[in-house]
C-alpha cells in the first residue's frame, strides 16, 4: 500500500510539475516593462513583421530588373506518328485523281533541352515601382516606431496606475489602522461610561467601509497587473512584481523640461507618417505617368534538340541539333483612349488630398502641443497645491484628534476631519498621477523617447 500511494504521488508530481515550473515571477521596474514590451508586445512584433515583408518586397522588385533565367528539359513519345494525306500523283503520275498515300513524319522519341535568358532594358514603371517599394519600407518602419510609441505609452501609463493605487491602498491601511485604534480606545471609554455608544458604532461603521474599500482596490491591483501583464507580454499566468514607487517615478519625469521644450513637428511621428504618405502620392503620379513611355527588353535562347526512333539519348552517337537565338522587344503604348490620362489625374488629385490632410495635421498638432503643455503646467500646479494641502490636513486632524480624546469633539467631527485627511493624500497622489500621464503625452508629441 505504501508503495501504491508513492507511486501515485510521483505522478500527480511529474503531471504538475512542468506547468509549475512554467511559471516566472518578473520584478519590474518602469524601464524594465518598457523593455520586455518593446519586444513581446504582440502590436509591436506584428509592426516588425511588417518592416520584414517591406524589405522583402524591395527584394522583390529589384529582381524584376535584373536577368531572368531559366532553363527547360521536355521529352515527347510519340507512340502513334501522325499520319498525314498527300495526293498519290505526287510520287506517281500514273496514280488516279483522288487517290492519296499515307506518310507518317517525324520520328517516335523527340527530346529538347533550352536555356534561355531575358533582361530589362528599360522599363519606367519598373523604376518608378522601385523607388515606391523603398518608400513602403520606410513606412513600416516608421509604423513600427509608432506602434512601439503605442505600447511604451500604454504599458507607462499601466504601472504608473499600478503604483498610485498602491498608494491609494496604503492610505486605506493606515486609515484602517488609525479608526481601529481609535475605535479600541472608544471602546474601553464607552465601557467605562464616559462615551456614548453611538460614537463607538460610528467607528465599527467606518472599519467595515474601509475594510471593503481596500478588498475592492485589491481586485482593481489585479485587474491592472493582468493588463500590464498582456501589454508587456508576459504570460498571463506569471507573477509580477513592481520595484518602483510613485515617488521615484515622479521625481525622476523632469516635468518641468517638457513644459519648457520648444515643439520640432518633424520629430512628431505622426507628421513623418503623413509626409511619408505624400511621398507614396507623388510616386504614385510618376508610376501612372511611366505607363505612357516605352518599354524595351532584350533575350537570348538556346535550344538543343534530338530526334530517334530508339531511346538513346544517353549515347555518345546520339545527334543534337542546336538553335541560338538573340532578340529584343519594345512595346510602345499609342493610345489609351484616354484612361491613362484619367488614372494621372486622379493620383494628381489623391496627392492634393494628401497634401491638404498635411496641413490639417500641422495645425492639429501645433493646437495638441499647446493643450498637452497647459494640461501639464495646470496638473504640476495642481500637485504643489495638493502637496500644502496634505500638510495642513494632516495639521488640522491631529489637533482634532486630541480635541476627541479629551471629549471636545464628536465622533462624526473626527471621522470628517480624518476623511479629509486621507482624501487629501489620494488627491495628492492622484495629482502625481496625472502630471505623469500629461507628461507622457506630451513626450509623445514632442517626439521624445517616452
Amino acid at each position: 500500500m505504501k508503495n501504491v500511494n508513492i507511486t501515485i504521488l510521483a505522478f500527480v508530481i511529474l503531471v504538475f510539475a512542468e506547468p509549475l515550473k512554467s511559471q516566472e515571477l518578473h520584478r519590474l521596474t518602469i524601464a524594465s516593462a518598457v523593455d520586455l514590451a518593446k519586444k513581446h508586445n504582440t502590436s509591436v512584433r506584428n509592426a516588425v513583421y511588417d518592416m520584414d515583408i517591406a524589405r522583402q518586397q524591395v527584394i522583390e522588385t529589384t529582381a524584376q530588373g535584373l536577368p531572368q533565367i531559366s532553363a527547360k528539359i521536355s521529352y515527347n513519345n510519340n507512340i502513334d506518328l501522325p499520319v498525314t494525306l498527300v495526293p498519290a500523283i505526287m510520287f506517281n503520275p500514273n496514280a488516279a485523281a483522288g487517290e492519296f498515300i499515307e506518310l507518317k513524319f517525324g520520328t517516335k522519341h523527340n527530346a529538347s533541352f533550352n536555356f534561355q535568358v531575358s533582361q530589362l532594358i528599360f522599363n519606367g514603371s519598373y523604376i518608378v515601382g522601385l523607388q515606391t517599394a523603398k518608400t513602403f519600407k520606410q513606412l513600416s518602419e516608421r509604423n513600427f516606431q509608432r506602434s512601439e510609441n503605442e505600447v511604451v505609452l500604454t504599458v507607462t501609463q499601466t504601472y504608473n496606475t499600478i503604483l498610485f493605487a498602491q498608494k491609494n491602498r496604503l492610505i486605506l491601511k493606515n486609515n484602517l489602522e488609525d479608526i481601529t485604534k481609535t475605535l479600541y480606545e472608544s471602546s474601553k471609554i464607552f465601557e467605562a461610561g464616559l462615551m456614548e455608544e453611538t460614537n463607538v458604532d460610528q467607528f465599527k461603521l467606518n472599519k467595515s467601509m474601509v475594510e471593503n474599500a481596500i478588498k475592492s482596490l485589491d481586485r482593481q491591483i489585479d485587474i491592472q497587473y493582468d493588463l500590464l501583464k498582456i501589454q508587456a507580454g508576459i504570460d498571463i499566468k506569471d507573477s509580477i512584481i513592481i520595484t518602483d514607487s510613485l515617488d521615484l517615478v515622479f521625481n525622476n519625469s523632469n516635468a518641468s523640461n517638457a513644459m519648457l521644450q520648444s515643439f520640432d513637428i518633424s520629430k512628431n511621428i505622426d507628421y513623418q507618417l503623413m509626409r511619408t504618405q505624400e511621398e507614396i502620392s507623388k510616386q504614385q503620379v510618376n508610376l501612372e505617368k511611366s505607363t505612357l513611355l516605352p518599354s524595351l527588353n532584350g533575350f537570348y535562347s538556346h535550344t538543343q534538340s534530338g530526334q530517334s526512333d530508339e531511346f538513346n539519348y544517353f549515347n555518345k552517337s546520339q545527334k543534337w541539333f542546336p538553335s541560338n537565338i538573340i532578340g529584343a522587344s519594345l512595346v510602345i503604348p499609342i493610345t489609351t483612349s484616354g484612361g491613362a490620362i484619367s488614372r494621372i489625374k486622379q493620383a494628381e488629385l489623391s496627392l492634393r488630398k494628401t497634401q491638404n490632410n498635411i496641413s490639417l495635421l500641422e495645425q492639429n498638432l501645433t493646437l495638441g502641443v499647446n493643450g498637452a503643455r497647459n494640461k501639464l503646467i495646470n496638473d504640476y500646479e495642481t500637485y504643489l497645491t495638493q502637496k500644502e494641502n496634505v500638510a495642513l490636513a494632516e495639521k488640522i486632524y491631529k489637533r482634532n484628534l486630541e480635541k476627541f480624546k479629551q471629549g471636545l469633539i464628536s465622533s462624526t467631527e473626527l471621522t470628517q476631519v480624518n476623511t479629509q485627511f486621507y482624501n487629501s493624500q489620494a488627491t495628492l497622489y492622484s495629482a502625481m498621477l496625472n502630471v505623469l500621464n500629461a507628461k507622457a503625452e506630451m513626450d509623445k508629441i514632442l517626439g521624445n523617447n517616452l
